[in-house]
């Protein structure tokens, strides 16, 4: 109960600090280091796979999908991890724009009344949008890792596992170009914590849950 406890006050700072940040969203790594920027063979970057990462810090500092610049030596991370099961108990609803419709029915017949050869149609399945809400389960966890980095290197954080695994974390070595990568798995000193489990009720299209 008590990690249970230390594991959820470091998460709700942390997650909020997520959502404040706009998300892990993609751009330049972020620079990890005090002092002048360092040519990237003198130092390292770490990205991360947000499939199921939602929040990571490094030494304190957060940073996002594009990862992060560090000088080389030993590193201690810090994530919030989420991961979904399927869909369940959906209810498919239907929306219909009335206004939409409404509105080229009468241009419709403003055509039609001047004579026009070829008014245009209103077909009510053009306004119309078929969803569905749906439950689903989460499991919310923490991880920590340390990883010691070097020079010129670029490493990918990421957790393999699914919501009916344990939490687990992976690293990799990355090479080659933006479009073809290459990941050479290799050894990380991690620890996992399921925080706990929930349910949302989440909107879809109709044809999107799997």
């Amino acid at each position: 109960m008590r990690a249970h406890v230390r594991a959820w006050r470091w998460l709700i700072p942390h997650l909020f600090l997520g959502l404040a940040g706009g998300g892990l969203t993609a751009c330049a790594p972020l620079k990890g280091y005090v002092g002048a920027e360092l040519p990237k063979e003198q130092v390292a970057v770490v990205s991360i796979d947000t499939t199921h990462i939602r929040s990571a810090t490094v030494d304190g500092l957060a940073f996002g999908a594009a990862g992060v610049s560090l000088l080389p030596g030993a590193h201690q991370f810090q994530f919030i991890v989420v991961h979904g099961d399927r869909p369940y108990h959906c209810r498919p609803y239907t929306l219909v724009d009335s206004y939409g419709f409404d509105r080229c029915q009468k241009e419709r017949e403003a055509e039609i009344r001047k004579g026009k050869k070829d008014p245009r149609t209103c077909a009510l399945s053009s306004y119309t949008r078929y969803r569905q809400t749906c439950l689903r389960d989460y499991r919310d966890a923490t991880c920590e890792a340390t990883l010691t980095l070097l020079p010129g290197k670029e490493y990918e954080l990421a957790t393999p596992s699914s919501f009916h695994t344990p939490p687990t974390l992976s690293a990799a070595l990355v090479s080659g170009t933006f479009l073809s990568k290459d990941r050479q798995g290799i050894p990380l000193n991690s620890v996992c914590r399921s925080v706990g489990t929930r349910t949302e009720t989440e909107d879809y299209e109709a044809t999107s849950v799997w």
